[in-house]
């Protein structure tokens, strides 16, 4: 089973067998073209399960894709994860957090990840960790930073 994104459609790589999706990938794709391409592709929309969603962000939080992923990214992972299935995507954090929840990927177009990475917020005004995008001690903006594993 193949669990695909967007960009799978917009591209018209869907060549899979057995793909599913959700419902928030379907309202993403609004130009004819691609929802033409979308109704004549075997492909099942499923919700994904809380109990999955809630795995997908804890792992998210350990290696701070949680600040890069979307709530359809998040339900895109939940749903490879309760069917043990390989996720479709060029994006590299959900590649990222698929690996750390030992799933298999596949990338559409740009090559996949080839090391898994961990990111932080930090202060650019003076440099503490946080978990927020204002510094509560001194009230500047912070950045993410990719720290080595």
């Amino acid at each position: 089973m193949f669990v695909i994104d967007s960009t799978v459609i917009f591209l018209k790589k869907a060549i899979f067998d057995k793909m599913i999706t959700i419902p928030e990938v379907i309202e993403e794709i609004k130009d004819s073209n691609s929802r033409l391409y979308l109704s004549i592709i075997n492909l099942k929309v499923e919700e994904a399960k809380e109990e999955f969603i809630e795995r997908v962000k804890e792992v998210a939080k350990r290696t701070g894709d949680i600040y890069r992923l979307s709530d359809t990214d998040i339900k895109l992972l939940a749903k490879a994860l309760e069917h043990n299935a390989v996720i479709v995507t060029d994006d590299y954090s959900i590649q990222n957090v698929a690996k750390k929840l030992n799933l298999k990927f596949e990338n559409v177009i740009q090559r996949g990840i080839e090391k898994e990475f961990k990111w932080i917020r930090v202060c650019i005004g003076c440099g503490r960790r946080t978990e927020k995008e204002i510094c509560e001690v001194c009230g500047s903006p912070t950045k993410l930073r990719r720290v080595k594993k």
